[in-house]
């Protein structure tokens, strides 16, 4: 296969029931870096599209965590989360195949799915970048949400292994696209520490935590930016080594984990640097939201 394009964007199901309550301004930026992806993806006339997000508790609760699935059903449902309307997209099954195959061999012990369904952080790039209808797709799920997450060197890790497993598959031509964070505190405060308990404490009382959604909230444009530069650069070398998990806790949120798909996808393209597309420090959203399109 070959890797005709790549990007990392955010992907809160915020932008598209919130977006009358952004600023005019950074709402039609937003919004016009996501049809621009749509359009350079659609260019690049790719076979699929390698969609690498995640799942909010939704999909894979307490009783299943997979820290890494593929899914290779012939269409992938979404479950209607976030406010968004379900959907059911095509799977490019016979390369989401060989992805699998390709990934074992590489040594990513890849769960799959023959009945794939996906949550918003799936649907909100693909309704943004594609409003009359998605390519197909061959998605990937990445716990970025659900503690013990993988090590930001393992998302990254695993990406290299899996653009190797690409590049090494039958014919075709594919667009990689991740999507996560960036810096976001999900939930109020009783709902992080929750979720952060250890594994195996918190089944049975999702209950006595729900994940409440604010009416507004902070966002570090300061992390946002730095890591934006750094991806950039195409050093997110530099950036698993400086930073921790629990600094990013810390420093810009919960929901900022998902800037594991971001560097996943940082190592598929084996650092190869990106240019910003767009990005806004939206508090409405209650997100940093970002949009890179990496030089292929």
């Amino acid at each position: 296969m070959k890797i005709v394009g790549a990007f990392a964007c955010s992907h809160a199901g915020l932008l598209v029931t919130r977006r009358d309550l952004a600023p005019p301004e950074m709402c039609e930026r937003v919004y016009a870096g996501f049809a621009q992806m749509g359009a350079a993806i659609a260019a690049a006339k790719p076979d699929a599209v390698v969609l690498v997000a995640t799942d909010h508790l939704r999909v894979y609760p307490f009783a299943g965590v997979p820290q890494f699935t593929i899914g290779v059903s012939a269409s992938a449902c979404s479950i209607g989360d976030a406010g968004l309307a379900p959907l059911e997209i095509p799977v490019h099954q016979p390369l989401a195949r060989a992805i699998l195959e390709g990934a074992l061999d590489q040594g990513i012990d890849l769960g799959f799915s023959e009945a794939m369904k996906l949550d918003h952080s799936f649907v909100t790039p693909l309704l943004l970048a594609f409003p009359n209808g998605s390519l197909p797709i061959i998605p990937i799920a990445q716990n970025c949400n659900v503690p013990p997450l993988p090590s930001l060197r393992r998302s990254y890790e695993v990406g290299r292994l899996l653009g190797r497993a690409i590049r090494g598959g039958p014919p075709g031509r594919v667009v990689i696209v991740g999507t996560g964070g960036l810096s976001h505190w999900v939930g109020p405060p009783e709902f992080q520490r929750y979720m952060r308990e250890p594994a195996g404490t918190r089944i049975g009382r999702e209950a006595l935590h729900p994940m409440l959604i604010a009416d507004d909230g902070p966002v570090s444009e300061a992390f946002d930016r730095r890591f934006i530069d750094q991806i950039c650069a195409g050093r997110a070398p530099d950036f698993i080594v400086e930073w921790t998990s629990d600094r990013i806790y810390e420093e810009a949120g919960n929901g900022a984990q998902e800037i594991r798909n971001w560097l996943l996808v940082a190592g598929v393209v084996e650092d190869s640097p990106a240019e910003l597309i767009v990005y806004e420090p939206v508090n409405a959203w209650l997100t940093g939201t970002g949009l890179v399109k990496v030089r292929i």
